[in-house]
């Protein structure tokens, strides 16, 4: 079957460049249809201000709202794991994003970024940014674009930017319609509502709103490891459901924008998780994340530009987890509060005859940063209660220098210290060759740290876990190769040759008493290349093909490269039916074998994944119906020991949302769409 996936996907990067005409050209685009890559997409994440991706010092991919809408995205993971190079895998509570073959299960997303517009959602007590599914409070549909930014990001953002950074471009009020209410159900109980509209307030103010609710069944499960009679066989239903809310808001106003994210999701637990009670439905998750940020952007003189933000941000985590015991049901809760207000400044300006410069200053102070634990039944007992806040502060700046017509470098830096870690400086360097408008040979190099968290830290109960104030930051380097060719404006090549070296690795160490402790314990080199071929294959078929191939050694006894594929491939085809009135989607996502943390490794995964949505239908009308692991695979994802090493993921499944956003606009409305307020959307 590795075999054939192979043949498929190497078919897949080949066949991009055949679909020509019987004269040896490549076919005409029909009349009215938009050129596929043109105008090229542009990111903004990579260097503080908007670029095009052959500029930018990275490997970047783009997701554009078209590609999410057609495609029948509906959480983050989805479009995620459609991206070269990167996998999710589920543990029944949250989703784990891998990219360059590192995912260690339970890990909690610690070693990337994910950002709204820039504002980062990592949280100050796990350190943790893994909002990917319903847990993530940004409906889809909300989205302009997701930059991918492979490689670290340190140098700009600081601690956690390692691997990745995903930052999530939201539309503006003038781009989005004036109401729009839609509806989902699936296959696996998934049930959701969501109500969004934008409107002009005049004197230049427009604002968007949106809220959703979610309540998802969830389906019937079998865990072999608990088929027994006291265990219902190993089977559970209607206990691996999770509800919850999405709202947001963002209001531009002149140079002004004030953007309002707050979500919560509760997540039951049906796999016996830490050794609680099999298929208890008292056995919960709960997260909830929110901000509110106020940002000033305001151009000086020709080309330069400052920009300032100041925000709040705040995070909770209530989790219930019952046991079995002598004296009848132990009702364990434990949880975390955060709450933090920051600010960071950034001005970018030419300096004559070098480039242009970025200096910035950020900093953050916890108002807390507390931990729990306690009995609720059969008798209220308090265990612990813990509040370490931190503060920070970073200095910044980048240097692009302009050595010729073909050539620009990069150097940029970054100084952190904080009350609770030792200081940081992070540098990175890039040296960009562009032969022509539409190709780059780009060599990158760049280090970047993570701080343990405040649980790593310091959470201690004196029977699960022994706190370590003296954990040390992990050190990452990592160095990139990266060639990016542009064809006849319908092909786009990529490649990118990276390794890079982990030093320090943070990771829970079991103690003779049972419990563990977070420890710098291990020592990673990983090697990897990726190659990607997107394209028009005929005037009306899109594909997209890739392949990452990689190998990790971890250097430390005890350790090895848990859920780190070998190989990850994937094809994307797409195209219009019935004129334009529709659009189908189809996938093929490719998983080499994986090891787990007991029990050997996992067999390779193959799956399809198809799509049909229009937007064109009668009464203004929208549908999207997708259908998940078309084929019916059985496959499992590694996860945590204490979550069973192991967990089978689901078949087949289907979805349907209906939408309805009435396409007649206001006079006022489409009037500000078209002004001097979207042309401030893009730097």
């Amino acid at each position: 079957m590795d075999r054939f996936v192979y043949v498929l996907l190497l078919l897949g990067l080949t066949g991009i460049g055949w679909g020509q005409d019987s004269s040896g050209n490549r076919a005409a685009a029909p009349p009215g249809e938009a050129v596929l890559f043109d105008p090229l997409p542009v990111v903004e994440a990579a260097s503080l201000h908007a670029q095009s991706l052959l500029e930018a010092p990275a490997s970047v991919t783009i997701i554009t709202d078209q590609d999410i809408q057609r495609r029948g995205y509906r959480t983050l993971a989805d479009a995620l794991s459609d991206t070269r190079g990167m996998f999710v895998s589920y543990d029944r509570i949250y989703r784990y994003v891998g990219v360059r073959g590192f995912s260690i299960p339970g890990d909690l997303n610690t070693r990337f970024l994910v950002m709204i517009n820039g504002h980062s959602l990592t949280e100050n007590v796990y350190s943790a940014a893994g909002y990917f599914g319903e847990d993530f409070g940004l409906d889809m549909d909300l989205i302009k674009r997701i930059e991918i930014i492979r490689g670290p990001s340190s140098a700009l953002y600081g601690s956690n930017g390692m691997f990745a950074t995903v930052n999530i471009v939201t539309k503006s009020p003038v781009e989005y319609g004036p109401l729009r209410v839609s509806a989902e159900a699936g296959s696996f109980g998934e049930r959701k509502l969501q109500l969004s509209t934008s409107q002009y307030l005049g004197r230049g103010a427009n604002l968007l709103v949106s809220a959703s609710v979610f309540n998802n069944v969830g389906g019937s499960l079998y865990f072999p490891q608990f088929d027994s009679p006291d265990t219902n066989h190993g089977r559970v239903s209607d206990a691996d459901g999770e509800k919850g809310y999405h709202t947001f808001a963002n209001l531009i106003w002149q140079n002004w924008s004030v953007l309002a994210y707050f979500n919560s999701r509760e997540k039951l637990v049906p796999t016996g998780a830490w050794g609680s009670i099999f298929g208890d439905r008292g056995n919960k998750m709960m997260d909830s994340r929110g901000f509110v940020e106020s940002a000033y952007q305001r151009n000086v003189g020709a080309e330069g530009q400052i920009r300032w933000r100041i925000y709040y941000d705040q995070y909770r985590s209530a989790n219930r987890v019952d046991f079995e015991s002598e004296v009848g049901v132990l009702d364990a809760r434990q949880g975390g509060d955060g709450d933090w207000l920051g600010t960071q400044l950034t001005y970018r300006f030419r300096v004559p005859r070098l480039g242009f410069l970025t200096v910035g200053s950020e900093a953050s102070v916890d108002l807390r940063s507390s931990m729990y634990a306690y009995y609720q039944s059969p008798v209220y007992q308090p265990l612990i209660e813990i509040d370490r806040p931190d503060r920070s502060f970073a200095v910044f700046f980048q240097q692009e220098w302009e050595l010729s017509r073909h050539w620009k470098a990069y150097l940029g830096g970054r100084l952190d210290d904080s009350r609770n870690n030792d200081g940081s400086l992070t540098p990175r360097i890039g040296l960009i060759y562009q032969p022509s408008k539409a190709s780059a040979v780009k060599l990158l190099y760049g280090r970047s740290f993570r701080n343990p968290s405040a649980f790593e830290q310091f959470y201690e109960d004196g029977v699960t876990q022994f706190a370590n104030p003296g954990v040390d930051y992990e050190r990452m380097q990592t160095w990139e190769a990266v060639f990016e060719q542009r064809l006849a404006k319908k092909l786009e090549l990529s490649a990118n040759l990276y390794h890079y070296r982990l030093n320090n690795l943070i990771t829970a160490v079991p103690l003779e008493n049972g419990a563990q402790q977070y420890r710098n314990a291990a020592l990673i080199n990983s090697t990897g290349f990726e190659v990607e071929a997107k394209g028009q294959l005929t005037s009306r078929l899109k594909a997209d093909a890739s392949l990452a191939v990689q190998r990790s050694d971890y250097s430390s006894d005890g350790y090895q490269a848990i859920n780190s594929p070998a190989r990850v491939g994937k094809l994307l085809v797409e195209g219009p039916l019935f004129g334009d009135r529709w659009w189908w989607s189809a996938g093929l996502q490719y998983l080499s074998e994986r090891d787990t943390f007991l029990t050997g490794a996992v067999p390779a995964v193959y799956l399809v994944n198809a799509s049909l949505t229009s937007r064109r239908l009668p009464k203004d009308m929208e549908v999207e119906l997708g259908v998940h692991n078309l084929l019916n695979r059985r496959y499992w994802d590694p996860v945590g020991v204490a979550q069973g090493n192991v967990q089978e993921q689901d078949g087949c499944g289907v979805f349907l949302r209906l939408s309805w956003a009435p396409r007649t606009l206001t006079a006022e409305h489409h009037r500000t769409g078209t002004g001097d307020a979207a042309e401030r959307l893009e730097p």
